[in-house]
């Protein structure tokens, strides 16, 4: 049924979501059965029933247009066929359904917004067909902007080609700043994206608006124009996406706290950085820094309150710096909740429990991972979600046991334990000297989840994540051979690997676990680039703090955080207490614990 080819109706549909309502993947059914709704031309009775005037897909928007037209309110019907054509991700031949049905309600502008925002999307085949049915200069438009995303060497020549009274086009606009980014063109960018009024940007993707808008931000703190940085970030259409979202009112506070030393201004952007969310890394990360602008400010009841709500948060990077600030030592985990007998009664007679151990049982390993994942990304059931941690540790599944224990985690849950697993990582021969190995669990979990077979675009593969071009010049270090198939099928000799560029990266940045992680991820050349630009995180003079957010690549940043995190919990779990070595006042640069709190 989740298939598009499964040939199944909507009645199948609705019945099935009707009586499975805690089965995983309901959302995508629903969108199945709203296509169905579509497809079968339901009546308008069966239409409203289902969709209670809230479609979640575009098939469904345009049943329920219909409908609205057949009852004569052309508006609503209008309203939500714009939204859908603007908006929605559409196959070509949905796009020519759509038109046909509603051949007078997709205007000219219509079309506009919709090449501007696959242009945002980097659906430029989707865009070329709006810009084809619009005409030139449109189609030049979107020739331009491929080039300018994917860096071709044309870039600059197509984009230069569209005419003068055309590059007021928004996805134009959005192109020409990308390209002028990537090529140190930061005065033209700057001023093309401050010439750009956020209410233009209602129909456009804000998100990707606001990855160019970061990117630029910090260019021009590199080149130590400050006032214009917070500018260009504070002027930002807010961004759709959560994540970004809050990551928009950080950017925003930072810079006022950190480069315009104003910390009245930077604890309003902060305020907003949690705003919605249960997440724990985004929570500790806005307590924290209310609690460095509030100590900036001299407010230091202020800043210990913030400081202690932060530090509820463990798991998360910020809240273990604000444990720090506060002296509270080691991370504090949580104890899943203890079901009571109501509890085991309802969890033993679940039928979506029992369907995940029975594919366990019988050696359904993927299909059992892909179950018990998208049950954790819907369940709001944290007895249920104990009890799918418990079967997939039961089973020694380390990839599973993270998804749900994250997915909880993230959602408040107090899985804290099944979040951080202590098995899946095989024993392997030391090359160089033996890595604590809660360093290795903490890459390993960041860095494939678990997943002995994940395989990125840069071909980094395995649990460690070992390029090829990493994993030769291990082997030529130690004087040990290389084999590309045993980094991809062998779990120890690719943790090996690893483990040894780790430790590499250990000798030569003298064990400052921050540049062996950021190195790990972006390697030494970068680094080196970065230390010269920020300075050394190893000199107490240096807010280490700071260094990791100066990080130009958001990946390296959240990478750093998040391996960082990893580390401090690994650490507890495997009770290394003689080894600790980050994120403690004893072990780091006092910058990272400025001034002082109110007792």
């Amino acid at each position: 049924m989740r298939s598009e080819e499964s040939g199944a109706g909507f009645d199948r549909y609705a019945a099935f979501i009707r009586d499975n309502a805690t089965w995983p993947t309901l959302a995508l059914l629903r969108r199945r059965a709203e296509g169905a709704l579509w497809q079968e031309r339901r009546d308008p009775a069966t239409v409203r029933r289902f969709l209670n005037e809230k479609p979640t897909s575009a098939l469904g928007r345009l049943a329920l247009a219909r409908v609205l037209l057949a009852e004569r309110d052309r508006e609503g019907a209008e309203h939500e066929v714009h939204d859908a054509w603007r908006s929605e991700q559409l196959s070509a031949r949905l796009e020519t359904e759509m038109l046909a049905a509603f051949p007078d309600f997709v205007t000219r502008a219509d079309h506009i917004a919709r090449m501007d925002r696959r242009i945002g999307a980097k659906d430029f085949v989707s865009a070329m067909r709006a810009a084809v049915r619009l005409g030139e200069p449109y189609p030049s438009i979107v020739k331009a902007c491929a080039a300018a995303m994917a860096k071709s060497s044309n870039a600059r020549a197509l984009l230069d080609k569209v005419p003068k009274e055309a590059r007021q086009d928004l996805g134009y606009m959005l192109c020409r700043i990308h390209w002028l980014i990537s090529n140190d063109g930061i005065a033209e960018a700057t001023g093309l994206i401050l010439a750009v009024p956020r209410e233009a940007l209602a129909t456009q993707d804000t998100d990707q608006w606001w990855r160019e808008r970061r990117v630029l931000a910090r260019k021009l703190l590199d080149l130590g124009d400050v006032k214009t940085a917070y500018q260009v970030v504070r002027e930002a259409a807010p961004p759709a996406d959560e994540y970004y979202r809050a990551e928009f009112h950080f950017t925003a506070g930072w810079i006022a706290l950190r480069f315009l030393n104003d910390p009245t201004t930077a604890l309003a952007h902060f305020t907003h950085v949690d705003e919605g969310s249960s997440n724990p890394i985004v929570l500790a990360r806005a307590g924290y820094w209310r609690g460095r602008a509030a100590e900036a400010a001299g407010r230091l009841q202020e800043a210990r309150t913030n400081y202690e709500a932060a530090a509820q948060y463990s798991t998360a990077y910020y809240g273990q710096l604000a444990r720090a600030k506060l002296g509270l030592g080691d991370a504090a985990l949580r104890d899943p909740p203890d079901p009571d007998p109501v509890d085991r009664a309802r969890i033993l007679g679940s039928e979506v429990v029992r369907a995940a151990e029975n594919l366990y049982s019988i050696g359904e390993r993927d299909l059992a991972v892909r179950f018990v994942t998208a049950l954790a990304e819907s369940s709001i059931d944290a007895t249920i979600l104990v009890a799918l941690a418990k079967i997939t540790t039961w089973y020694e599944d380390p990839q599973a046991t993270l998804l749900v224990g994250k997915t909880a985690l993230a959602r408040g849950f107090a899985l804290d334990l099944y979040a951080f697993p202590t098995f899946g990582v095989p024993q392997y021969p030391t090359l160089g000297f033996d890595l604590d190995r809660s360093i290795v669990y903490s890459v390993v979990r960041t860095e494939s989840g678990f997943d002995p077979r994940d395989w990125s675009p840069a071909k980094a593969v395995g649990l460690m994540q070992v390029t090829p071009e990493a994993g030769r010049d291990t082997a030529r270090r130690f004087g040990i051979p290389y084999d590309w198939n045993r980094l991809i099928c062998d779990s120890a000799y690719n943790t090996q690997m690893g483990a040894a560029e780790l430790a590499g990266l250990m000798r030569d940045y003298r064990r400052s676990l921050l540049l062996v992680f950021a190195g790990y991820n972006a390697g030494r050349g970068r680094v080196e680039k970065w230390i010269e630009q920020f300075g050394d995180p190893r000199n107490p003079k240096v807010d280490p703090v700071d260094w990791v957010e100066r990080i130009p690549f958001a990946e390296t940043r959240n990478y750093v955080e998040r391996v960082m995190e990893n580390l401090h919990i690994y650490q507890a779990r495997f009770a290394d207490r003689g080894r600790q070595q980050v994120l403690t006042p004893a072990r780091l640069p006092t910058s990272y614990f400025p001034g002082s709190v109110a007792p």
